[in-house]
């Protein structure tokens, strides 16, 4: 399968979104940008065309079914039908179990796992009349481990997990790959805010003795794009040996 040529990368206004847009950027791709963060994305989508890219930004709601849909046919009426997906849109809003109302997990589940249900199932129709495609779907290290103040997140990403499973093994007869990168403790802005002892402990468990850059994660990325042709239905743990 040759390397995906007309991309779409969500949640890709900072972090690791973005790493792995630019990243992608690189090969000259024709790559739309989502997000709900407008002026990250518009921000985003100036830097990859300055690394060669044909590139545009569209605020998208990743939890609005209806956008989705609507942005995903906007693509394939500019660019044709495209043949790489980086579902990476999430949310992490820090509540107890005990403590969580209903509408707080709703809407993490909403956002993180219906939403790449909803964008891998729009884009997935356009790769299997093409016979081709690459979908990365982002999971977490909070999947495996859970996740201290976050039932939602991490249920929603151990559902990634098993969407991804599900997803490939119905996709491999259309060609098209489907994978979960499951990210460790890596540089964002999630992890510049929590408090400095916390983060000393956190470094403390992990066997390389530091964290992640969200361009490690965006090599993880890229190569499942561009020569994962015969790995699918894998999760992919990039975290330092902090879970094996």
């Amino acid at each position: 399968m040759a390397s995906p040529q007309r991309m779409i990368v969500t949640g890709a206004a900072q972090g690791i979104g973005r790493a792995v847009a630019l990243r992608l950027a690189a090969h000259g791709v024709h790559l739309a940008v989502w997000d709900v963060q407008r002026d990250g994305v518009e921000e985003t989508a100036e830097l990859c065309r300055e690394k060669g890219a044909t590139s545009r930004a569209f605020t998208v709601d990743a939890g609005d079914a209806d956008a989705i849909e609507a942005a995903v046919a906007n693509f394939e009426r500019d660019w044709g039908k495209p043949d790489g997906l980086v579902n990476n849109a999430g949310i992490f809003p820090r509540a107890r179990a005990l403590d969580m109302d209903l509408a707080e997990w709703d809407q993490v589940l909403r956002v993180n796992l219906t939403g790449t249900f909803v964008t891998a199932r729009a884009v997935a129709a356009r790769m299997k009349d093409e016979g081709r495609g690459a979908i990365v779907n982002t999971a977490s290290g909070r999947a495996l481990a859970g996740a201290a103040n976050g039932a939602h997140y991490s249920a929603s990403k151990g559902g990634i997990i098993a969407f991804t499973k599900t997803a490939a093994i119905e996709l491999a007869k259309f060609n098209v790959t489907v994978n979960a990168l499951a990210p460790g403790f890596t540089e964002t802005d999630m992890l510049a805010k929590v408090a400095q002892p916390v983060r000393e402990q956190i470094l403390a468990k992990i066997p390389m003795g530091r964290f992640g850059q969200p361009r490690e994660i965006a090599n993880a990325v890229a190569f499942l794009c561009a020569e994962g042709d015969y790995i699918t239905g894998q999760q992919i743990n990039v975290n330092g040996g902090v879970y094996m």
